[in-house]
C-alpha cells in the first residue's frame, strides 16, 4: 500500500507548492469554521479554483470544518458547503457532532473525516465514527503506534496520522488554556498559543529577581514542545498500514510546505522501492541501513527549514516526557553547524560540523540559557564565505563581549536550500502529460484531439473547413510548433500526431484559437469528472 502524503495549505501559494512537491492530497480551511482562523484560508472563489486545480493533477482536496459551531451558525452550514460539494471536494474534516448530522442529512455521499479534535483514542471510538458514516478517522496524537495499529486492524476505516510539524502540549481537542487566558478559544480556531509563552518557575514564594537567580528559579518555555519529525521511523508507519500521512502547517509559508511534502514523498517512495528490491528483499537490517542513509540529508533539510529545538517522533514510541519539550526557545532553532573556536576581533573563528555557504544566516548562542533572539543573548552573523564540514572559517564579528569560545553556532536560514526549493519546486510550472492528434483534411473541419496520458480523458474540438493552398501550403512542422505553445496552461503535449493532406492552407490565428479552445476543453473535461 502507498500511503497518501497529505499537505497543508493556508494560502494559494502554499497549495500550489504542495501540488508541485508531490502531495497526494491537501487540506485547507475556508472562510468559516476552520480551526486555523489566522491562516490565510480561502474565500469561496479561491476554494472552488483550488478544488479544480488539485483535481487537474489528480490531487485530492479536503476541507476543514473542524471547529465547534454555535447554534446560530449551524443553520448556514449546509448552504456554505453546497458549492464545494458540487465542485467535488473530496472530504470534510469535522469535530462537531452537529456538523456531522447536518452534512449527513444534506450530502449523504460526502466523505467525512473525524478530526483529531474528536480525541478518538481506541477502536471503539473509531467504530462509532464508522457507524456514523465516517470514511476516515484522525486518531488522537497521543496514541502509540501499537494503539493506532489496533484501530486499523479492528475497524474498516481509513487511518490518517500526523507525521510532521507542531505539537500541542494539551490533549487533542481538550485544551481551554487560550480561552481562559485570553478569551481566544482553540476550539473555535483562534488559539493564542499560550503554551509557547515564557513562564516563571516558582516555589510559590514572592522572591526578588536576584533571589530567584540565586535559588535557581528561572523563566522558561516549559510547555513548548519540540516539533514532530517521523522521517526516521516512516518505514514502521508505512508497514503499520496507515493510509494517510498528515503534515501540520496551514500557517506555514510555501517553502516549508514544498520542502516537507517533497521530503516525505521521497522517503515513502524510497522505502517502498527498497521493499521490492531483490538486493534487500530478505534483509531488513540492510534495507533500514540504506533507508537511514537516504533520509539523513532530508532530516537536516527539515532542521534548516523549521524546528523548535530539535525534533522528536511524537507519541508513536514514547509517552510524554522532558525530552519532548524545549524550554529555552519556542521558535525556529535552526541546525547546529559548529562552534566558536576563538575570537580574534574583527573576526570570529567557527569550526564547522556542517557545510555552509555564503549568505547563510548564523546565530551564536549559549545552549544553557533562553535564546529567543529578543533578549540580547544571541549574536547573529551572515556568512560571506563557503565552508565545508571540518573546516574553520573566519567571519566578520560583532558584539564580542557576548561571544565565548565553545559556544554553539546554528544556521537559522539556509539561503542555498531555499533557492534550490524555489528553482526545482516552486518556480517550474506543474504540467499534465497528454497526447495530441491533429487532423487536417481538405474540405473537412480542422480537428484537434487531446487525450490524457493514461487514456482516461479526451476532448475534441473542430475548427473551420480546411482549404487548398493557393500559394505556400501549411507544413506539419508549423502546426507542431504552434501546438507546442502550451506555457501557462499546465499541459504538456507529447507526442503530437499530425495527419495532413498535401497542399492545404490553415490560417495560424484560427489554429491558435482552436489550440486554446482544445486545451481549455481538455482541462475542463478532467475537472468535470470530479463534480457532483
Amino acid at each position: 500500500m502507498r500511503p497518501e502524503i497529505l499537505a497543508p495549505a493556508g494560502t494559494w501559494e502554499a497549495l500550489d507548492a504542495a501540488v508541485k512537491a508531490g502531495a497526494n492530497a491537501i487540506y485547507v480551511g475556508g472562510s468559516q469554521f476552520s480551526a486555523r482562523a489566522y491562516a490565510g484560508n480561502f474565500d469561496q472563489e479561491e476554494l472552488l479554483k483550488a478544488i479544480d486545480y488539485c483535481h487537474l493533477f489528480g490531487v485530492k482536496l479536503y476541507m476543514a470544518v473542524n471547529t465547534l459551531l454555535k447554534p446560530e451558525e449551524i443553520f448556514s452550514l449546509a448552504s456554505y458547503i453546497e458549492p464545494f460539494y458540487k465542485a467535488g471536494v473530496d472530504g470534510i474534516i469535522v469535530q462537531d457532532t452537529g456538523v456531522i448530522q447536518v452534512l449527513r442529512e444534506n450530502y449523504p455521499d460526502l466523505p467525512l473525516h473525524g478530526s483529531t479534535q474528536m480525541s478518538v483514542s481506541s477502536e471503539y471510538g473509531a467504530a462509532l465514527l464508522k457507524n456514523m458514516g465516517f470514511t476516515r478517522v484522525v486518531p488522537a496524537r497521543e496514541l502509540s503506534l501499537s494503539e493506532v495499529k489496533t484501530i486499523k486492524e479492528n475497524v474498516n476505516i481509513e487511518i490518517e496520522t500526523f507525521v510532521h510539524g507542531a505539537m500541542c502540549y494539551a490533549y487533542s481537542g481538550k485544551c481551554l488554556f487560550s480561552s481562559f487566558k485570553g478569551g481566544r478559544s482553540g476550539n473555535r480556531g483562534r488559539c493564542a498559543q499560550p503554551c509557547r509563552k515564557c513562564y516563571e518557575i516558582s516555589t510559590g514564594q514572592k522572591n526578588s529577581e536576584k533571589s530567584r537567580k540565586k535559588t535557581g528559579e528561572a523563566s522558561e518555555y516549559i510547555m513548548s514542545l519540540k516539533d514532530m519529525c517521523t522521517l526516521g521511523i516512516l518505514p514502521q508507519l508505512i508497514d503499520a498500514g496507515i493510509d494517510s500521512f498528515k503534515i501540520e502547517g496551514r500557517m506555514k509559508n510555501p517553502s516549508y510546505v514544498a520542502a516537507t511534502t517533497d521530503a516525505y514523498a521521497k522517503a515513502r517512495d524510497y522505502w517502498l522501492k527498497l521493499k521490492t528490491d531483490e538486493n534487500t528483499l530478505a534483509d531488513n537490517a540492510r534495507r533500514m541501513e540504506k533507508y537511514n542513509k537516504f533520509v539523513e540529508p532530508l532530516i537536516k533539510n527539515m532542521m534548516d527549514i523549521y524546528n523548535r529545538g530539535g525534533f522528536y517522533t511524537g507519541y508513536y514510541f514514547t509517552e510524554k516526557g522532558p525530552e519532548m519539550t524545549e524550554p529555552k526557545r519556542p521558535n525556529h532553532a535552526g541546525l547546529r553547524i559548529g562552534k566558536v573556536e576563538k575570537i580574534a576581533p574583527p573576526h570570529v573563528a567557527i569550526q564547522l560540523t556542517e557545510t555552509v555557504t555564503a549568505s547563510d544566516v548564523l546565530e551564536i548562542r549559549d545552549d544553557k540559557i533562553n535564546s529567543t533572539g529578543k533578549d540580547g543573548k544571541t549574536v547573529e552573523l551572515t556568512t560571506n564565505v563557503n565552508g565545508a564540514s571540518g573546516q574553520t572559517i573566519m567571519l566578520n564579528g560583532k558584539e564580542f563581549k557576548r561571544i565565548r569560545a565553545g559556544q554553539s553556532v546554528y544556521r537559522t536560514r539556509n539561503n542555498q536550500l531555499l533557492a534550490e526549493i524555489e528553482k526545482t519546486i516552486l518556480k517550474p510550472e506543474k504540467q499534465l502529460a497528454a497526447e495530441c492528434f491533429i487532423e487536417a483534411k481538405k474540405d473537412q473541419p480542422l480537428k484537434i484531439k487531446i487525450v490524457a496520458a493514461d487514456g482516461t480523458v479526451a476532448a475534441e474540438t473542430f475548427g473551420p473547413v480546411v482549404e487548398g493552398a493557393q500559394k505556400a501550403p501549411t507544413e506539419a512542422e508549423q502546426l507542431r510548433q504552434k501546438m507546442n505553445k502550451t506555457g501557462g496552461t499546465n499541459v504538456k503535449l507529447e507526442p503530437i500526431h499530425l495527419e495532413l493532406d498535401d497542399d492545404i492552407f490553415i490560417q495560424m490565428s484560427e489554429f491558435n484559437n482552436l489550440r486554446r479552445e482544445a486545451l481549455n476543453k481538455f482541462k475542463q473535461a478532467i475537472v468535470d469528472g470530479y463534480k457532483r
